[in-house]
């Protein structure tokens, strides 16, 4: 390893952090990937529920759309 140029070094570090970026990307993705399924489900959940609430009659533009009224 005394016998390697410094270029050669230099290339080779730079090999070496592009391989250890790509793990980390890799590895972020892999520890994330649960939370954006649960994400990706809990989207969907909430079309089904705004579907549902349409269908019903209830509005959809606000969370205070209810199907009747306060009168105080």
């Amino acid at each position: 390893m005394t016998n390697i140029k410094i270029d050669e070094m230099a290339e080779l570090i730079k090999e070496k952090e592009k391989e250890l970026f790509e793990l980390k990307k890799e590895y972020r993705e892999r520890k994330t990937e649960g939370l954006r399924h649960a994400l990706e489900q809990r989207k969907e959940a909430e079309k089904l529920v705004r579907e549902e609430m349409k269908s019903l009659g209830y509005g959809t533009n606000s969370t205070m759309d209810y199907p009747f009224k306060f009168y105080f």
